[in-house]
């Protein structure tokens, strides 16, 4: 029985996919998932490697893509959601590999009406050459990590005996929700064309609105995050879109102002 859809966003860097692809393939689980590959780009280098990927590892392996014409996350994730077979979606980034209890935890908390949220230990550029090097796969030594100058080492760690907490702030590389509670509200918002609101601060912020929880799964759903150069930019544009939505939520309290851009034939 397939229990999850693990959809990946990813943007040209095909290296730190494998790694990833690897990671999943050594989760330890009982029942099967699916992983889909969600391409903000239309690669044929990459259309290649996932032929070699399906023979490879021994989940189903899907591949979704479009033009690169800028940042268009929502919108790939949007359609990697449609080609989705599974009743709940686990969605990760290009740049983060998994603990091998990572989808088990993530299903283990699952409910109705809930995101499952976890965090990330940040790798350093030496142990990032490594693990391309090396092909090493998690769990990482966590006196390794702070040797070769990893941070975020709290999230470093995975830790069966801590208990979830109730607690919004999730970030759109690590995190989880029934299908039919993400399709409740059509989906990602496509008028965000740059990273790190559109992702996960809008979509919480109209999951809340319908009566959604939040349960952080810190030191159960643990990632390690590739080092790579930084690409980010001011999300300032972005939170005006934001902030111009829950005005009109006020003004208007019109579900439709809180729906994302998802709308299945």
């Amino acid at each position: 029985m397939l229990k999850a859809s693990v959809i990946i966003s990813v943007y040209k860097n095909m290296d730190a996919l494998e790694l990833i692809l690897q990671s999943l393939a050594n989760q330890q689980l009982e029942g099967s998932f699916e992983v889909i590959i969600a391409e903000d780009n239309d690669s044929p280098q990459m259309r290649e490697r996932v032929v070699e990927w399906k023979s490879q590892f021994p989940f189903s392996l899907l591949h979704v893509s479009h033009a690169d014409r800028g940042f268009r996350k929502c919108v790939i994730l949007n359609q990697a959601v449609l080609a989705s077979n599974a009743p709940y979606l686990i969605f990760v980034d290009g740049d983060c590999i998994c603990h091998p209890k990572f989808i088990a935890a993530h299903l283990k908390y699952q409910q109705g009406k809930c995101v499952v949220y976890g965090r990330r230990a940040m790798l350093s550029k030496k142990f990032t050459e490594y693990l391309y090097k090396t092909r090493k796969m998690p769990p990482y030594s966590f006196v390794k990590l702070w040797l070769s100058g990893c941070s975020r080492l709290d999230a470093a760690l995975y830790l069966p005996l801590v208990k979830p907490e109730n607690k919004k702030g999730f970030w759109g590389h690590n995190w989880s929700i029934q299908k039919t509670d993400l399709m409740m509200v059509h989906g990602f918002d496509e008028q965000y064309t740059q990273p790190g609101i559109g992702e996960d601060t809008d979509i919480e912020w109209r999951l809340e609105q319908f009566g959604v929880k939040f349960l952080r799964v810190k030191n159960l759903a643990v990632q390690y995050h590739l080092w790579h150069n930084l690409n980010y930019q001011s999300t300032t544009d972005m939170e005006s879109v934001l902030t111009s939505k829950k005005q009109d939520w006020e003004k208007e309290k019109r579900n439709e102002i809180l729906m994302g851009s998802l709308r299945p034939a």
